[in-house]
């Protein structure tokens, strides 16, 4: 009977210990950053979202990036250009830490046709392509785990440009960055 009431304090005691890889044993924590870009189609430069976000809170995340007009042109003179609406979202079911980074099971889900719409809570958008301009039309579905060694960026290309990135750092206690994630800013 007594080793029964030993039971609650052993159980307790095994949730408290942290994975012997998580940064928290240091007082530190770690940050995804992605960015999903592409070439704008007026201004021919690159353009796209790029966010960072504590892992803590990705577990189960979804973040739907903003619609966006891409384009696809036969000659270099912008002559003969195919148009399109992008939508697109980045998933990341589940996440673990492993030495020097973090693993984690990613979905990202990309969408280019003549029109789309978003519809959120109290949010709601839409974009189309005109009718007598050519239409782009493009799915991609990415199912993939992904290990993330700290500093270093996973980068998935995709058709027209397109291009998504990835990279996990970590942060020190008062919030600056122990890692360098090349991903630039737009």
């Amino acid at each position: 009977m007594k080793y029964l009431l030993c039971l609650p304090v052993l159980l307790c005691g095994c949730a408290l210990m942290r994975d012997a890889h998580d940064p928290a044993r240091d007082k530190q924590y770690v940050s995804v950053i992605n960015a999903l870009t592409w070439t704008n189609p007026v201004s021919g430069k690159r353009d796209g979202v790029r966010t960072s976000w504590p892992i803590t809170q990705l577990a189960g995340h979804e973040e739907i990036f903003p619609l966006a007009q891409i384009s696809k042109c036969a000659t270099p003179e912008r002559s003969a250009c195919a148009w399109g609406v992008l939508s697109a979202s980045r998933n990341i079911t589940r996440y673990s830490y492993m030495a020097g980074g973090i693993t984690l099971d990613l979905g990202l889900d990309v969408d280019v046709h003549r029109r789309q719409q978003d519809r959120r809570r109290n949010f709601h958008t839409s974009m189309a392509i005109p009718s007598d301009v050519p239409a782009l039309s493009y799915q991609k579905l990415v199912q993939q785990a992904v290990a993330l060694p700290y500093g270093k960026v996973y980068t998935i290309e995709l058709d027209y440009g397109m291009q998504f990135a990835i990279c996990a750092l970590r942060m020190d206690e008062s919030g600056r960055a122990l890692d360098r994630c090349d991903i630039p800013y737009i």
